[in-house]
């Protein structure tokens, strides 16, 4: 998980969040494991048993989470951003013309 671009930092939790991996900003971040562990299980009642979500991002002004869980670990990124850029793909995915 080190080698994506403009990581800040990772963990890799087990499915009842205890930390098995991390490195960078968030290495060893129990609170963050807690928090994040805690809303994927919220998710469950979202969804039909059978259905789970694949990603899920928490976007901040300069980062965001990047979550997925495989192979019954969750995987997690916090990765650096441009909030600017942030704003215009949102623009664009929502058809707004550029006006520049």
């Amino acid at each position: 998980m080190e080698r994506i671009p403009e990581q800040m930092g990772y963990l890799i939790l087990t499915m009842d969040g205890a930390v098995m991996s991390s490195g960078g900003d968030l290495e060893n971040n129990e609170t963050i494991a807690d928090i994040i562990s805690k809303t994927i299980s919220s998710t469950k009642c979202l969804f039909m048993p059978e259905e789970q979500f694949q990603t899920m991002s928490i976007v901040y002004q300069n980062y965001h989470y990047s979550i997925c869980v495989s192979n019954k670990k969750i995987h997690i990124s916090k990765i650096k951003h441009d909030p600017n850029s942030l704003l215009e793909n949102h623009d664009d995915s929502r058809g707004h013309a550029d006006t520049s």
